[in-house]
C-alpha cells in the first residue's frame, strides 16, 4: 500500500499533462501512487496516458463531471493514508511530498500541511518575474505556529498543489462540493481547517501556471464564488465566526459584493451591479463609499 495518493484531475490538457506527471514521478523520496482522473477528455489525453508505463501511475476514465467530481472519484479510489492533489497544468517541485509526510507523521494531531509555491508569469508576459504564492512576510507569520480556519480564510489558502491531507480529515469533511465549479478547493480546505490543526511550511512545493484557460481568470466568477464559499462556511459551522471575527467577516463580505458590482458594471451589467451593491450596503449600511457608488449607479441607464 502506498503512503500517499496523489490525485490528478485532467480535462483536455494533453499539452501540459505529460510534463506535469513527469514532475510527480520524479518524487522518488516518497512511496506514492498517482491517480490520474481523466474527466471525459476529447483531445489526445488518452493516447498520452497510454505511453506511461510507471506502475505507480493509475488512470481512471470518467464521464465529464467537472473538477470537484473528478477529484472525488480519485479520492474514492485512493489507497494511501495521506492524500495530495495536483493540477494537470502545474509542476511539482523537489520535496513536494516527502516534506509534508515528514510533518504529518511527526504529529498525528495535524490534519493538513500547506506548503508555499511559485507563481509563474502569465503566458503573455514571459519576461515577467516569478513570485511566491504567499509573500515572504505572510509566509513567515504562518510558519511560526500551527494555524487554523481563521488564517485559511484571511489569506485564501486554497492552492491544493502544495497541500497534503490525512485521509481521515477528508472523509470527515465529506470531500469536494460539486456545487462549486471554482473555489471548490478553498471550500474544502476551510472545512478541514475548521475541525483540525494545520501547519504551513514556507518551502516551494509547486510551480503554478497562469493562463487564459484558467478559471481564476474570470474575476466575476471567482468573486461570486468567494461569497458563496464564505456564506456556506458560517452556515454549516457558525462557531468559526468567533475565530474569524464577526465584524471582520461582515466587512469582507460587503467588500466582495462591492467588487462584484464594479466588475459587473465594467461588463455592462448595470442591473447586476446594482443588485451586488445593494447587498454590500445591507452588510455595511454606514459606508459612505457604497452609498455614493449606489447613487452613481442609479444615474446610469440600463443598457
Amino acid at each position: 500500500m502506498p503512503d500517499v495518493s496523489v490525485i490528478v484531475p485532467t480535462y483536455n490538457r494533453a499539452h501540459t499533462l505529460g510534463a506535469s506527471l513527469a514532475s510527480l514521478l520524479e518524487q522518488r523520496d516518497a512511496d506514492a501512487e498517482i491517480i490520474v482522473v481523466d474527466d471525459g477528455s476529447t483531445d489526445g489525453t488518452s493516447a498520452l496516458l497510454a505511453g506511461f508505463t510507471d506502475p505507480r501511475l493509475r488512470v481512471l476514465r470518467e464521464p465529464h463531471r467537472g473538477i470537484a467530481g473528478a477529484r472525488n472519484a480519485g479520492l474514492s479510489a485512493a489507497r494511501g493514508d495521506f492524500i495530495a492533489f495536483h493540477d494537470s497544468d502545474d509542476l511539482a517541485l523537489p520535496g513536494r511530498l516527502a516534506r509534508a509526510l515528514e510533518v504529518l507523521r511527526a504529529d498525528p494531531e495535524i490534519h493538513l500541511v500547506i506548503q508555499n509555491g511559485i507563481l509563474l508569469p502569465p503566458e503573455d508576459q514571459t519576461d515577467a518575474p516569478t513570485k511566491p504564492w504567499i509573500a515572504p512576510a505572510v509566509a513567515r507569520a504562518l510558519a511560526a505556529r500551527p494555524i487554523g480556519v481563521a488564517e485559511v480564510y484571511r489569506w485564501n489558502l486554497g492552492q491544493l498543489q502544495g497541500m497534503c491531507f490525512t485521509r481521515a480529515s477528508l472523509i470527515a469533511a465529506g470531500g469536494f462540493d460539486p456545487d462549486f465549479d471554482v473555489l471548490e478547493d478553498l471550500d474544502l480546505v476551510l472545512r478541514v481547517a475548521a475541525h483540525g490543526s494545520v501547519v504551513f511550511v514556507d518551502a516551494p512545493a509547486f510551480s503554478y501556471r497562469r493562463h487564459a484557460g484558467s478559471a481564476s481568470f474570470d474575476r466575476v466568477r471567482v468573486r461570486e464564488a468567494s461569497i458563496r464559499v464564505a456564506e456556506k462556511l458560517v452556515r454549516e459551522t457558525p462557531s468559526v465566526l468567533d475565530l474569524i471575527g464577526r465584524q471582520a467577516f461582515t466587512k469582507r463580505q460587503a467588500r466582495r459584493y462591492a467588487r462584484v458590482a464594479r466588475l459587473r458594471f465594467k461588463r455592462g451589467d448595470i442591473v447586476g451591479a446594482r443588485a451586488a451593491l445593494a447587498q454590500a450596503r445591507t452588510l455595511a449600511p454606514a459606508s459612505v463609499r457604497y452609498r455614493i457608488q449606489a447613487l452613481l449607479l442609479r444615474l446610469r441607464r440600463t443598457p
